[in-house]
């Protein structure tokens, strides 16, 4: 028995002051068989190639350190030869005592974020073509990401790094660990302070003991050691997934309800069998297991699962609401409490795709499937949060007309499905996607209800008429809550999983997830015993990352202003590790961090 792919058992990026190592396996062989007498026969040129998995990093670091000092960090950071040799240290904006420490890539206008983060957020060109970060220009790490002096309360720092695997799925873990926290000598005032906050001076430089002591709330210190300074317990931290890759924090409102209506496309191209598409290819109705609408359905079904009920004990319910669209929007589900799962469950069971070439229902009509999520968002409760998650699997070709025009949302609102499919004409693309833009403008331009439209194009690279199809999509998202310059669209593969993007979005909705928070020693700690990341939060079991896909973590620390003199002078030295291992005869279940 032969298998066709060796185990890579790592594949580690280290950051935050380590080492990074990479263990690449590879395999060949010639066999074969040689009868006796006088006879042979030969299975000849025999190969065995084992596969690859590489694991790769970007990432933006920033530091809020106030103004006055950027030839100080310059020094710091261009002038270390064992650093990234093209860092290049900048104020943002010029004056704020705000810096950009490092990015990597580079990208038009930086330091300015917006080029790294629509890239991070695979971006995409003016013209609709990809525009994300290219295999050669990212990096394996190796070297600290933060390296400051003269640190002082009030100042702050963020990481968000995004790991990228080629060639292979791959289960990813995080891990670190505090390497020093050092008192670093004292002076008179920190001798005065560390008295006041009743610490007493130990012999001991035993990491194990000052950690058990912060632990118990004890409080000891050693001068001239390694581990007997405070400013490890006093620096506040974060790591969290940042499924919007925008240097932010997204803490979510708990307590808000949200109604939610999604956009389903349901034309033609939905029937396609996935990574074999092309209406030739279609099997059976095309709505079975393996096709783009049976994934569509799948993830709805794993939205509704993972909306909210009785949210903060108010008795409130997020709610769902659901509109197709193939050359009509039809509404499929008025909004529904999340609690009403037998009457969600059955309207997303009816979800079908219309065959190929049945028009006008099989056309892509995205313009009107904006109008029935408007319609089904502002049946609800004006005062809720709105959001429209619109899926899309093609450019528009379909479009409403009114005359020579795209009705008005008055007169849609007085048709009925036969005046929507006597009005549903198939033009040329750029028509269309004009007639979608505009709608969706209309449509984000609403102040009562405000709508926020997430977009999400699907399978895009199967499908004619790709670039314009992802470009349309682009344009109808909203821009970032945060406020940052990508808008809410997200590309999903044919490949990937539609549940994880569907999970990527609840995550901005909600609020996005927490890895780890507490001291900077407590959220090492909880690195050092090795964190899977998921790359399913809608999944109990934690999920594989796909090849091809960014996923982004951040990592934020502060000293608050509280802090006094008691971290005078006091370093403390980190790292933060990255491991990633193939998914194929592999349940993840090994801890690359603890194992032996």
């Amino acid at each position: 028995m032969t298998q066709d792919d060796t185990k890579f058992d790592l594949s580690r990026r280290k950051l935050l002051g380590g080492l990074g190592a990479i263990g690449v396996a590879s395999a060949g062989a010639g066999l074969g068989t040689t009868a006796f007498f006088s006879d042979e026969e030969s299975f000849t040129d025999n190969t065995i190639d084992a596969g690859l998995l590489d694991l790769k990093m970007d990432y933006r670091i920033t530091y809020d350190g106030g103004p006055g000092r950027l030839a100080e960090l310059q020094a710091l950071y261009d002038d270390d030869p064992n650093y990234n040799e093209d860092v290049s240290v900048k104020e943002y904006p010029e004056g704020s005592g705000n810096y950009v420490l490092d990015q990597v890539p580079r990208r038009d206008g930086f330091p300015d974020p917006t080029g790294w983060v629509e890239a991070a957020n695979v971006g995409v060109d003016p013209d609709g073509s990809l525009g994300g970060f290219e295999r050669e220009e990212l990096t394996d790490g190796g070297f600290p990401l933060f390296k400051l002096q003269d640190v002082k309360p009030g100042d702050y720092g963020e990481a968000t790094i995004s790991f990228h695997l080629f060639d292979n799925p791959a289960y990813v873990w995080m891990g670190g660990g505090l390497n020093r926290n050092a008192q670093n000598g004292i002076n008179g005032p920190e001798q005065a302070a560390l008295e006041d906050e009743g610490y007493t001076e130990t012999g001991s430089d035993d990491p194990d003991d000052f950690a058990q002591w912060a632990a118990d709330g004890d409080r000891y210190y050693n001068a001239d050691g390694d581990w007997g300074g405070q400013l490890a317990d006093a620096i506040e931290a974060r790591v969290w997934y940042d499924d919007n890759c925008n240097n932010v924090y997204e803490e979510g409102e708990e307590g808000e309800p949200v109604d939610i209506a999604v956009v389903v496309d349901v034309s033609g191209s939905m029937t396609y069998e996935i990574g074999n598409p092309g209406s030739e290819n279609v099997v059976g109705d095309g709505q079975g297991p393996n096709t783009r609408i049976f994934e569509a359905v799948t993830a709805i079904q794993a939205l509704a699962d993972n909306l909210r009920t009785d949210i903060g004990g108010s008795g409130e319910d997020d709610r769902l609401g659901i509109v197709q669209f193939g050359g009509i929007d039809e509404e499929v589900l008025a909004l529904t409490d999340a609690s009403d799962e037998s009457m969600i469950d059955a309207a997303i069971d009816g979800i079908e795709a219309y065959q190929y070439g049945d028009a006008p229902f099989a056309g892509t009509n995205i313009g009107a499937g904006l109008y029935g999520g408007r319609q089904v968002l502002e049946d609800g409760d004006p005062s809720r949060r709105k959001v429209m998650i619109v899926l899309g699997d093609g450019a528009p070709t379909w479009t409403y007309r009114d005359g020579s025009a795209f009705p008005s949302y008055a007169t849609w609102q007085s048709w009925d499905d036969t005046d929507k499919a006597n009005a549903s004409t198939d033009v040329s693309v750029s028509a269309a996607q004009s007639d979608t833009e505009d709608v969706a403008d209309e449509v984000k331009g609403l102040t009562n209800p405000e709508i926020t439209i997430y977009s999400i194009g699907f399978g895009l690279e199967g499908v004619p008429n790709t670039d314009p199809a992802r470009q349309t999509l682009v344009n109808i998202a909203s821009p970032d809550p945060s406020g940052s310059e990508p808008t809410l669209f997200f590309e999903a593969p044919e490949e990937i999983d539609l549940v994880q993007i569907f999970a990527q979005i609840v995550g901005i909705l909600f609020g996005e997830t927490v890895i780890a928070e507490g001291t900077l020693r407590e959220v090492l700690d909880t690195l050092s015993a090795g964190i899977p990341l998921d790359a399913n939060q809608f999944s109990d079991e934690v999920a594989c990352y796909p090849p091809n896909l960014t996923r982004c973590v951040g990592f934020e620390w502060w000293l608050p202003t509280d802090v006094g003199n008691e971290v005078q002078s006091d370093a403390v030295e980190f790292d933060i590790d990255f491991y990633a291992e193939q998914c194929r005869h592999n349940d993840g279940s090994q801890n690359p961090f603890t194992a032996a």
